[in-house]
């Protein structure tokens, strides 16, 4: 664990369900339907996920120092938005100075969700539910930053990133722990999506794990992060000598005993291991030269 990740677990224990769950100064009794979101007799419920109102999130925002991490990029006055009218789906944007597209900083959107693992080997998960949360969609970004040589434009990208992933996912982490939740699920929608948040993200599939692994032996020592991403998201890729499309699978930050032990057991990493010698990965220098003129890594989408 990092020190900062050492910091944010201090801080999450001295906030205190009071703090996390205050409506404008008036509190509101805990019970367990509020807790799981289960009343879905109510079009929508003030809380976040069931537990966190619009002020609790802000007040640990600020406790936390994300606001100041803000702060300390030139970002301020900041306008917190939490949509929790859909008891399955619910959002948390931020904005700064105007609540509009170019002063997003960041969204999130996410779900309860049970997911059942169904390894290729025998296992103690084999055949069980697992209550987790789903990362739908999450944006990180800095419209006020520019691209640059060093941190080019990625797929996807509109600006910059605000380079407090790290962060973020942490609080991510101390809210399925708070929720009792058996992880943090995400789907990745690009490989450098998938790669930046190795090792912590793992794909709950070894097939696709092992894909992920050969991808970066085989062309991140000779490009650019961005570049391979890239060339994947145009069709540049090959796998074993045919077109190779970016797959859609789940990969999770696995917080219940029994799921950390499934991706430490040696039959999961032989598995990896053994995918990851069977696919071989290259670019295809002629398509891509070709393709790579369409894209400005220093402009947004």
């Amino acid at each position: 664990m990092s020190k900062e990740s050492r910091r944010l677990q201090i801080i999450s224990r001295r906030l205190t369900t009071h703090q996390l769950r205050r409506l404008q100064g008036i509190d509101i009794p805990f019970d367990y339907t509020n807790f799981l979101g289960r009343d879905i007799s109510q079009r929508s419920s003030p809380y976040f996920l069931g537990y966190y109102s619009c002020e609790g999130i802000e007040y640990a925002l600020e406790t936390y120092g994300f606001f100041s991490q803000l702060r300390k990029r030139g970002l301020d006055n900041f306008i917190l938005v939490v949509n929790t009218e859909d008891p399955y789906k619910q959002r948390i944007a931020l904005y700064y100075n105007q609540k509009d597209s170019d002063h997003l900083l960041g969204e999130l959107v996410v779900k309860r969700k049970n997911i059942t693992i169904n390894p290729p080997f025998p296992s103690r998960v084999l055949g069980r539910n697992f209550e987790v949360i789903s990362v739908e969609w999450l944006c990180l970004q800095n419209p006020e930053a520019s691209f640059t040589p060093d941190r080019p434009r990625l797929p996807g990208q509109k600006y910059p990133g605000l380079k407090m992933g790290s962060m973020v996912m942490e609080l991510l982490i101390i809210m399925c722990g708070r929720l009792r939740t058996a992880g943090l699920l995400n789907i990745p929608e690009h490989f450098h999506n998938a790669q930046m948040y190795a090792p912590q993200f793992r794909f709950i599939d070894p097939l696709y794990a092992g894909k992920q692994k050969a991808i970066a032996r085989d062309l991140l020592p000779k490009y650019h992060l961005a570049d391979v991403s890239w060339a994947i998201d145009l069709k540049c890729v090959t796998e074993n000598r045919k077109p190779f499309e970016w797959f859609i699978s789940e990969q999770i930050i696995p917080l219940d005993r029994d799921l950390k032990e499934y991706f430490n057991n040696k039959s999961y990493v032989n598995y990896v291991n053994k995918v990851a010698e069977q696919y071989r990965y290259e670019i295809d220098e002629e398509k891509w030269n070709v393709k790579k003129q369409e894209i400005d890594y220093f402009k947004g989408s």
